[in-house]
């Protein structure tokens, strides 16, 4: 083959690379923003905060709008996400408190039926202090299961901190106390090991005077097997999330996020390419619309959140009529899409 002739098929390859790209995004030149993907996307609402607790109004706000301005927390770049409902295939939404958004959900439907719910049950309150009542939030996760069905919502039992306080012999009974009252009404459950952020590590000393114990991988793994025992008089089958050192036989690799799974409940195409959003995650594509340092729930393990009173007081200047989560955006000025 020539050199022409190799060039030639080099600029071809180019060519349809680009075409491939530019159904994937839409780039504004004049505004200078990435607005999301042609393809009906995953709604995540939202890994970053707890939107159904503290930002219902806001939420539904932005239904109705069609959009929502997101930042990238690391990127700091701005995406302009459509909201419309031939924009969206399914929303994920991960609480500990749904109450809030119980009597909004005839609205949300109209945006799409095909919600999923990731409900973080715990019992916690050495380290969950303004979450609800563990019996309470049971209740509401009961109510959810019925509405729709036990395959559109899952327990999620996480993460496990085990401190110089808190042993796991605590966890596991709290474990038990809740997963007696969901009996019936949930067949899986995500666990997880607190992953031992900076930011976690601290707000666990300066807010409950505890220290994170360093277990190891055995440990770990023997805790979660005698877990899975008490799950399993429930039928519960355990779930790992990003902690593939505790996969079995007995405990399956969680995939929070499955569009192959979401596929077949909805009876719908949706997203199955891989996304990862950090080690050892097996979740397929979605666009998160939350901002970190924004929960008010003041989990001292909590990944999202750099200093709780910081939270509180992003809640407490919030305005439920913002184009975004944490401020309004001026869609005119061109700089806000930098």
């Amino acid at each position: 083959m020539g050199i022409a002739a190799i060039l030639i098929m080099l600029a071809r390859i180019r060519f349809f690379s680009f075409i491939q790209e530019a159904r994937r995004f839409i780039v504004s030149s004049s505004r200078k923003h990435e607005v999301q993907e042609l393809m009906p996307q995953v709604i995540s609402a939202s890994r970053r905060t707890d939107i159904p607790a503290f930002y219902a109004d806001w939420f539904v706000n932005r239904l109705k709008a069609g959009f929502a301005f997101v930042q990238h927390p690391f990127t700091r770049m701005l995406f302009r996400v459509s909201l419309r409902p031939e924009d969206v295939s399914t929303i994920i939404f991960w609480s500990k408190n749904f109450a809030p958004i119980l009597n909004r959900l005839e609205r949300i439907e109209q945006t799409t039926k095909n919600l999923f719910f990731h409900f973080t049950i715990t019992a916690n309150k050495a380290l969950e202090q303004r979450v609800p009542d563990f019996q309470d939030a049971v209740q509401d996760y009961i109510y959810l299961a019925k509405r729709f069905s036990p395959e559109q919502i899952i327990w999620r039992y996480d993460p496990i901190c085990v401190t110089d306080k808190l042993s796991i012999e605590v966890f596991e009974e709290q474990f038990s106390q809740c997963a007696d009252l969901l009996k019936g009404h949930t067949r899986k459950c995500i666990i997880s090991f607190i992953n031992p952020y900076k930011k976690a590590v601290n707000n666990l000393k300066k807010f409950a005077n505890q220290a994170l114990l360093d277990l190891s991988s055995g440990d770990k793994r023997k805790y979660v097997l005698r877990l899975a025992e008490r799950a399993n008089k429930y039928g519960i089958q355990l779930f790992a999330c990003c902690n593939d050192e505790l996969v079995s036989e007995t405990i399956k690799k969680a995939r929070c996020i499955d569009g192959q799974y979401l596929s077949a409940v909805f009876n719908a195409h949706i997203d199955t390419r891989a996304a990862s959003s950090r080690k050892e995650c097996a979740c397929t594509k979605s666009m998160d619309i939350g901002a970190y340092d924004t929960c008010a729930h003041g989990c001292l393990y909590c990944y999202a959140t750099t200093d709780k009173d910081r939270a509180d007081e992003a809640l407490r200047r919030h305005d439920a009529e913002w184009n975004s989560l944490t401020k309004p955006i001026d869609e005119t000025a061109s700089s806000a899409f930098m």
